[in-house]
């Protein structure tokens, strides 16, 4: 029997078993995280007519004399190239980019596929939606995620409540304005002065210096002349006000040590009097005779203080709000006083920061609402209806005193009760929770597999791969690390079969099982024609 008609058979089931393999990845061409397979041939066994001879002498070697016996498949192999992402509306929807493999489970053994249709069971299991089984990896516990712990099934369970916590450190950031200061103006401007018929008006302008409070003064004659001690005629008086953070005068002075005297004109006799300062008078800070500026002729507005509402949880859960008050008291110096309506104060209420000249904050005292000193620096308050007292630890070391708007910020703990609304996935595969009271927390982590050799994973139903004495045992971590790729939330990978690369294989396989059943044609003929030698 002639060799070439079993070669032209063994062709003609290897380009049969190619074809397969062919139309099963076109079957497979929308198939959400299938990864298409390639078929290789090889040469079988090769009979052996001449063996190779080697040179002797001045005769040269000769080759050895082999017949092939025809094709068998060398492999057949998955292609693990990533397929196109398409993006999806679904959260639980995720797609790999990158190595890697999401872990299923179904109770028994653990299977890998790169298939991220996923959605909730109703036991808020979640799972694979084409298979039913279990997505695997780490339940947090209070928001920590251990990856050292044995993989588990993952529970999203909606409408879940976290227990509240009640706040006990407040930190306070941000700044205050160095420049914060009150104003401070005459009421009624100019100054009438009068002396029998003899009348001078003066006129008093307050700016402030830029230090805390304090303001500079200049007096001018509107009518009228201001002579100094030596008798000569000056065109202003100058000198400083410091007022205190509640408006009171602490010190008024002359920039000159002259004595001033004011006149109705030039005529000696229009002399009304000397300017007389007092800042210990009240009734007569400035006098010029029987004319006098009290303090109540000036008008005195503090700075405004800066305030900044917060809300603290109790240990039932219950809200709540605060207000925090900063005053400048001096150069870089500020009160802070807290306000506590709805809550009886135990401890410390309000206190006193010192900035150093760089704006940074130097002390900090806390003070009893008596103003003294406390004995701890937390807050501590009475809760109607509990019994345990709310204990707030505040810190003021972040603040700063810049001249620069006020911009109060602050960083706090404590929540109120939530349950799960909602849950999203990051590129890490850690699912956060979104709850009710605004916390967003850690539920859990997809855990990601790679393997030495993916090519080496036995195929299983339902797009699924499982380890083989040759993939590698699965090297379990979190997505990004260990070059397990990373997770697209809200995708899916679909099919990585080229349909044009797959018809062009097609043409290919048709061509070859053709030529080989021409084979099977062409030896038969031949065998026809040796049985036809008889006649």
């Amino acid at each position: 029997m002639m060799r070439s008609l079993y070669s032209g058979v063994t062709g003609l089931r290897t380009h049969q078993t190619k074809m397969d393999v062919i139309g099963n990845n076109i079957a497979n061409v929308n198939t959400i995280g299938f990864k298409g397979s390639r078929v290789t041939f090889q040469e079988v066994l090769t009979q052996t007519l001449r063996g190779a001879t080697a040179p002797q002498g001045d005769k040269g070697g000769i080759n050895p004399m082999q017949v092939g016996l025809g094709v068998g498949l060398g492999s057949v192999e998955a292609i693990h190239s990533p397929g196109n992402l398409q993006g999806t509306s679904n959260t639980s929807d995720l797609a790999l980019e990158g190595d890697g493999f999401f872990v299923v489970s179904d109770g028994n053994k653990n299977y890998y596929t790169r298939a991220g249709a996923f959605t909730l069971d109703d036991n808020a299991k979640l799972v694979a939606g084409n298979t039913g089984m279990t997505v695997m990896g780490w339940m947090a516990s209070n928001g920590r995620i251990d990856q050292n712990r044995p993989l588990e099934r993952l529970e999203i369970v909606k409408g879940d409540t976290i227990e509240p916590v009640a706040t006990t450190k407040v930190n306070y950031s941000g700044n205050l304005n160095a420049d914060s200061t009150g104003k401070f103006e005459l009421k009624s401007n100019p100054w009438v002065l009068t002396n029998g018929s003899n009348t001078a008006r003066l006129n008093m302008a307050l700016e402030p210096t830029g230090d805390f409070n304090e303001y500079r003064f200049v007096i001018s004659a509107v009518s009228g002349r201001i002579t100094n001690s030596g008798g000569r005629v000056t065109p202003n008086i100058t000198g400083s006000i410091q007022l205190k953070s509640d408006g009171s005068i602490d010190n008024i002075g002359l920039d000159s040590a002259d004595t001033f005297t004011i006149s109705a004109s030039d005529d000696p006799a229009s002399q009304i009097g000397d300017l007389v300062i007092d800042p210990t008078d009240v009734s007569a800070l400035f006098s010029v005779g029987t004319d006098k500026l009290a303090l109540v002729d000036f008008g005195y507005v503090p700075n405004d203080p800066a305030v900044t509402a917060i809300q603290v949880i109790d240990s039932q859960g219950n809200e709540h709000e605060l207000t925090m008050k900063f005053t400048k008291l001096g150069n870089n110096q500020w009160r802070w006083e807290i306000d506590a309506p709805n809550l009886e104060v135990l401890g410390v209420s309000n206190g006193e920061i010192t900035f150093n000249s760089g704006g940074t904050v130097q002390n900090v005292t806390y003070l009893n609402p008596d103003r003294t000193i406390g004995t701890f620096s937390a807050m501590r308050f009475g809760v109607p209806g509990d019994p345990d007292p709310l204990v707030i630890e505040t810190a003021f070391d972040k603040l700063s005193q810049f001249a620069q708007e006020t911009d109060l910020k602050r960083d706090q703990n404590g929540f109120k009760a939530g349950t799960l609304d909602n849950y999203l996935v990051d590129t890490r595969g850690v699912v956060t929770g979104i709850y009710s009271n605004g916390l967003n927390r850690a539920i859990g982590q997809i855990a990601i597999a790679n393997f030495a050799n993916p090519t080496g994973l036995l195929r299983a139903p339902g797009t699924l791969f499982e380890e083989s004495s040759n993939s590698g045992a699965a090297q379990v971590g979190a997505a990004g690390t260990g070059g397990r790729g990373s997770i697209k939330p809200s995708t899916l990978e679909m099919s990585n079969v080229d349909l044009s690369q797959e018809f062009t294989e097609m043409i290919i396989t048709q061509r070859g099982f053709q030529a080989n059943s021409r084979i099977i044609t062409t030896s038969d003929e031949m065998l026809q024609e040796i049985v036809n030698l008889r006649r």
